[in-house]
């Protein structure tokens, strides 16, 4: 018997308890060998899937007064600030997510909204620390040996998914009540994300074979498929983009690779056509926004009931969020309401990034989201790598994913882009020639 529940039904003691056991085995074997900030990066990759696969005492108060998942993202903050090494990463981290920092809490200020304002502030130190940390393991060990041993951190909510299958025990999706397969974790956000970055440190691995990379990013999507997010899916798609171009340029000589590109893109927007069939009525909604483009622009007064059920009701709740705003003080215009403002106020989270940081931090925090990740995908598209493609299509895909859900907040969603900026970062700084201290004084000689 299928047992379909609204919330997260937990995996069996019984197989939960030794899974876990093993899987700490798994990660000290994973932290041999290895430099301070690669242990960092595995435990702090490790400990979330692991406190996200039990969400009952996740989300429970410690003796601290927080949760158990708000302390343990506040200890790794800690911990990552002292182990970092003075890099040419910091300014370029730092730089967009500064002002950021500085938006929160002038909206903090203005609101009074301390609480929530406090918790956004350390959710963006645990991304800068998370890029940081990811960047000086990629120099230290190499980011081939960083993103294998990162890897086997996903053996985790694969074999819990897996778990969840065989016995049947599966969650209702929030919006249609379709079944979800996610292992016990609490979401089926979450837990795609997760696996969206798990097919992530696969496909940017420059030691995987490309075939390797393929039966891993099957894995992943199959994974996704069965915790049935529809965001995810879509978000993946340019990520498999990314590993099927590279794969087939990466196969033929060098002189042939434009033809090959070119021959890669050919049969990726012949494909184009199978999309909708393939995924029947699982994205009618978005022919319906084409078809009818002023439904965006309606109040939630204005909605019809079939208007309610577009995109899961998104677009509802977009319209109910920027309906909010509108009718704000000029101030709350250029500042917002509050980071997390929504608490309280709202039954669900604005699913859309720039939605919702309107919402809390006005036109300024709009426009610091947009530096940041404009920065990051522009230190993407020029780094000197092989890998280039590759990592403009996962920031493309993040975006994507910020269109339809909240990884921001997510700690999920901050280790997926925390782990991207950082191999950005690295890719880019690489692929720049090395600035020459002194000139040999044998070679200023005349011959």
């Amino acid at each position: 018997m299928l047992a379909l529940t609204s919330g997260s039904p937990p995996i069996p003691i019984f197989l939960l308890l030794p899974t876990m056991m093993l899987f700490c085995v798994l990660v000290v074997v994973l932290c041999l060998q290895v430099g301070a900030s690669t242990r960092f990066l595995i435990v702090a990759f490790a400990l979330r899937m692991a406190m996200s696969a039990m969400p009952r005492f996740a989300f429970s108060s410690s003796p601290a007064g927080l949760s158990w998942n708000a302390l343990a993202s506040v200890v790794l903050v800690g911990v990552g600030a002292l182990l970092l090494l003075r890099s040419r990463a910091v300014p370029l981290v730092l730089a967009p997510i500064v002002p950021l920092l500085l938006v929160i809490a002038m909206s903090a200020v203005l609101n009074g909204e301390i609480a929530g304002s406090i918790e956004s502030l350390v959710k963006y130190a645990y991304l800068a620390i998370i890029a940081l940390t990811a960047y000086d393991a990629f120099m230290t060990d190499g980011a081939g040996k960083v993103l294998l041993r990162l890897l086997f951190t996903f053996l985790l909510p694969l074999m819990l998914q897996a778990f969840s299958m065989l016995l049947g025990i599966a969650k209702a999706t929030e919006s249609d009540g379709s079944t979800s397969y996610i292992g016990g974790y609490n979401h089926e956000a979450s837990f795609s994300i997760i696996l969206l970055t798990g097919l992530l440190t696969a496909i940017l691995n420059p030691r995987l074979r490309s075939l390797y990379k393929l039966g891993i990013a099957l894995v992943c999507v199959g994974g996704i498929l069965a915790a049935n997010y529809r965001t995810a899916i879509v978000t993946a798609g340019p990520l498999m983009l990314g590993l099927f171009i590279a794969a087939i340029t990466s196969a033929v000589k060098p002189s042939q690779r434009p033809i090959a590109g070119i021959l890669g893109w050919l049969l990726v927007l012949s494909a184009v056509p199978i999309v909708p069939i393939v995924a029947g009525d699982r994205f009618d909604a978005v022919t319906t926004v084409w078809q009818n483009p002023e439904i965006l622009s309606k109040a939630p007064a204005d909605f019809s009931r079939a208007d309610t059920q577009v995109l899961s009701g998104r677009l509802l709740l977009w319209s109910q969020y920027i309906t909010a705003w509108n009718v704000g003080t000029p101030r709350q215009h250029m500042l917002g309401f509050g980071a997390n403002a929504w608490e309280g106020r709202y039954r669900y989270y604005a699913h859309n990034t720039l939605v919702s940081t309107l919402y809390e931090l006005g036109w300024l925090g709009v426009a610091a989201m947009l530096l940041l990740w404009g920065w990051m995908f522009a230190l993407a598209a020029t780094a000197r790598t092989p890998a280039r493609f590759t990592l403009i299509m996962a920031h493309l895909g993040f975006f994507l994913l910020n269109m339809a859900t909240m990884p921001f907040w997510m700690i999920e969603g901050l280790l997926f882009y925390g782990l991207l900026c950082g191999f950005t970062i690295h890719a880019n700084l690489q692929g720049r020639p090395a600035k020459r201290s002194v000139a040999n004084p044998a070679r200023l000689r005349p011959i």
